[in-house]
Parts: structure tokens; sequence; C-alpha cells
């Protein structure tokens, strides 16, 4: 087992004029392995929505003890992971500043607080390359992007079920993507989101879709870092119970919120082709249809394009080792470009 070293840390940061004067807090958590090469790359990952930053631990160690096939040095700098601000700790941290918006955050958001970040200097001399899975793939691809801040450049992107769709396929699907918009929006707002204690929520997920099918270390995780204490009142008492950290109205903006994926899919189109981009899809054909996916494919060669199995849309979830496995491949240099498979 790689010995290693985390670290969490706290950066404020004003992505938008609604956030004047109070500020966001990023909350990242830095894993570093004891014979790190300084000349390595740094892996910069993001999670999707109504997830956390954790979720991805389960595979850090392994990545950071990928050696070089000739070299023998290690292949990663150090990793880090970091919370979108509406979920995980930062929603602890942010929970005032959210509550006093009436618009959910959004992943332009969360983009911009990544670019306050970067400019801070925190990743000076580093090689970056972010692992985004759904809406995390499009906060990485719309880094890339001129905003109030430049954009990022990274050796290479890797694109982990990104929630992308092209403007042309989104129209083309008309009726289907609308109604699935609505289903999950509604599914959102009904949702049970309050527990009596961590142990009666992971009873309760265990028993459902989608964290029924989650690889247990993931759902000990989500129970862990995605829920958080909250007192209420039964009775004219005070009680102690425990809520998701990503509120509903959160979620549902996040994932009502379309116009970003189109820009981020005609972005993939227009990014210089000597930007690597690697896709990690699951082997099962669930919550993000293949159309959605063929569209993107199009815009450009990929690097890479592997499937994982027994997964589907919830790969970092469902199939965490198998994961590890495909990120491992681009980095080595193994994984296959799409025409080869």
């Amino acid at each position: 087992m790689t010995q290693m070293q985390s670290t969490t840390s706290t950066f404020t940061a004003s992505p938008s004029p609604r956030f004047e004067g109070t500020g966001l807090n990023l909350v990242a958590k830095r894993y570093v392995a004891e014979d790190h090469n300084p000349d390595g790359v740094t892996l910069i990952f993001f999670h999707c929505t109504g997830s956390h930053k954790e979720v991805f631990e389960p595979i850090i160690p392994d990545l950071l003890a990928l050696k070089h096939p000739v070299e023998g040095k290690p292949i990663v700098r150090e990793a880090w992971l970091l919370d979108n601000p509406a979920h995980g700790d930062a929603s602890v941290y942010n929970d005032e500043a959210l509550k006093r918006q009436e618009a959910g955050f959004t992943v332009e958001e969360w983009c911009e607080c990544f670019k306050i970040l970067y400019a801070s200097g925190a990743f000076e001399g580093h090689t970056l390359i972010p692992i985004g899975h759904s809406v995390g793939a499009t906060a990485i691809i719309l880094a890339t992007m001129p905003s109030a801040l430049p954009p990022i450049s990274f050796k290479s992107l890797i694109l982990v079920e990104p929630s992308l769709i092209t403007r042309a396929a989104w129209d083309e699907h008309l009726e289907q993507q609308e109604f699935a918009l609505k289903t999950v929006s509604t599914m959102i707002t009904k949702r049970r989101d309050t527990w009596k204690s961590r142990a009666d929520a992971r009873a309760y997920f265990e028993a459902r879709i989608p964290w029924g099918s989650w690889d247990p270390r993931i759902l000990d995780l989500f129970v862990q870092h995605a829920l958080r204490e909250v007192t209420v009142e039964e009775n004219g008492q005070p009680v102690k119970k425990v809520t998701l950290c990503c509120t509903r109205l959160q979620e549902y903006t996040q994932y009502t919120n379309t116009e970003p994926h189109f820009v981020a899919a005609d972005r993939v189109g227009t990014l210089d082709r000597s930007v690597a981009v690697h896709v990690i899809l699951g082997e099962r054909e669930d919550v993000v249809p293949e159309y959605c996916h063929d569209s993107v494919l199009e815009l450009r060669p990929v690097a890479s394009l592997q499937k994982v199995p027994d997964a589907g849309h919830f790969v970092v979830q469902e199939n965490p080792d198998g994961l590890g496995v495909a990120i491992a491949r681009i980095l080595t240099g193994e994984a296959a470009p799409r025409a080869a498979l």
C-alpha cells in the first residue's frame, strides 16, 4: 500500500457578483505520496452533482503508486479532490452564503472558483490533468475558456461519463430530453432528504436506486461526507438529525441548468488539438443516452475511449476499481484511441 499524506484546505473565492462581500469557500483535499515525483503530473478531480470530493478516495492510492513503464519514477506528483461549493464539507462552510441566494449554485460558478484557486498560484509549476465526472466534466472544459479570468492550460482532460450533448442532438431528441429532465427534476423535489441518523440513512440508501448498486466503500463515504448534522424542531423540542449536504434546490439547479453543457460540448470541438481528450464511459447505457456521447465524440478525435464494465453513468460509484484501472491506462499510455476499439 502506498504511503501518503492528505491535507484539507479551504480557499475563499467570489465567483460572481452574487457572492461579493461574502465569498464562498472552496474546500480541497490534497494527497501526496511519500515517494512522490515533483516532475510528475497533478491530478485534479471534480465530482458529479449530489456527490462529494471523497468519492474518489478508493482509487487515489493506486494512482499515486503508478510508475513510469520505462523510467520507473512515479507518474503522479499529487492528487487534489475538490468539493463543489454547494456539496460535501464545502456546503457546511458556505451554508449561510448559499441560503441568501434565491437561485442555486451553478457549474459556471464552480469553474470560476477553481480558476480563482488556480490564479492564486496554488498550482504553480504543476502539470495539470483534471478528471471530471458528469457535471464535473463540464466544469473542467469550461475552465479552458476565457471568462472574467484567463483560461487554464491543461496537459490533457479525462472526461468520465460527461453530461454533455450538442444543441443539434438535444433538438433532434427534444421530446425525450425534456421528459427525462422533467422526470429527474420531479424526483429531486420530492426526494426524502432528512433521517434520524446516519445508520438510518444508510439503510434507506441501500434499498433504493441508484445507491443500492454502489460499491459498499462508496456508500460508506457518501453517508460520511454527503450528509451533515442539523437540528430540527419536533413537538416543540430540538432534535438532532442528518440531512443531505447538497440541498434539493442546489441539486435541482445543477440538473436543470442545461446551457453550460451545450457550451462545453461546443468547446470540445474547438479545443486546441495539442490537449489530449480522454473519455471513460460506463459499459451500461442508463442515465445518459448513447446519442449524447456520440454527439460530442463526433466533434473531434479523442486520444482514447474506454468503457468500464459493470457500470453505467455512476461509474465512479458503481465500479471505482474499474475506473481506477481506466485512468491508470491513460496515465501509462496504454489506453487505446477510439478507432482501435
